[in-house]
């Protein structure tokens, strides 16, 4: 676990291209639908690492979620947080996607173009990605991965399907890389996930 001083400017690039590799999984126009309290509870928030060294004040007012549903019946659930470009003693970007399909090959195709699209990115960036293998297993599939901007730890990036469904975080600006401690920090919001039933 660390806070790195680095902040992927490109964050937000890559967040696109994920966005659009699963938009060309679900297919069709989407509905926006109301967050509601439960849904927020899936998340990993920036909140949520306070007590792991990370300190920002006003976390809430740079948070926003969303919720749609798309005309196959499938769901993406959104939280982001990005503190302002002139934060420099704090910076953190954080991103999580819950994709609830309607069948499991859809998760496993979007998964594998999610994770593609985005590690494709990051390296045209100069981002390299390490990948722990068996560093917290969950569901059906699972992995994690420590960036690296110049050979320094920056961030990491995690993704698990179960069943239909799929959890994604991306992180910048803060970094773990103890099983134990991420486990801590993500197994009750999983085991949220898992049993999880978008209305």
């Amino acid at each position: 676990m660390g806070v790195n001083p680095y902040k992927i400017m490109t964050a937000r690039l890559a967040l696109l291209t994920l966005m659009v590799a699963v938009s060309l999984c679900i297919q069709g126009c989407e509905r926006k639908l109301t967050v509601q309290e439960s849904d927020k509870t899936l998340f990993l928030r920036a909140q949520d690492l306070v007590d792991y060294g990370y300190g920002f004040p006003a976390i809430e007012k740079y948070e926003s979620f969303t919720k749609a549903k798309a005309i196959d019946g499938s769901y993406d659930l959104e939280y982001e947080f990005e503190t302002p470009d002139a934060e420099q003693s704090a910076p953190l970007f954080l991103y999580v996607l819950v994709s609830i399909g309607k069948k499991k090959s859809d998760a496993q195709i979007s998964q594998q173009g999610e994770k593609i699209a985005l590690l494709s990115t990051l390296k045209a960036k100069g981002i390299q990605e390490e990948e722990i293998p068996n560093f917290y297993g969950y569901g059906d599939s699972s992995s994690f991965y420590v960036l690296k901007k110049e050979g320094k730890p920056i961030g990491n990036y995690f993704t698990v399907r179960e069943g239909s469904k799929t959890y994604t975080v991306i992180l910048s600006g803060m970094y773990f890389d103890d099983p134990q401690v991420w486990k801590e920090i993500m197994e009750p919001k999983l085991s949220r996930f898992s049993a999880y039933e978008p209305v």
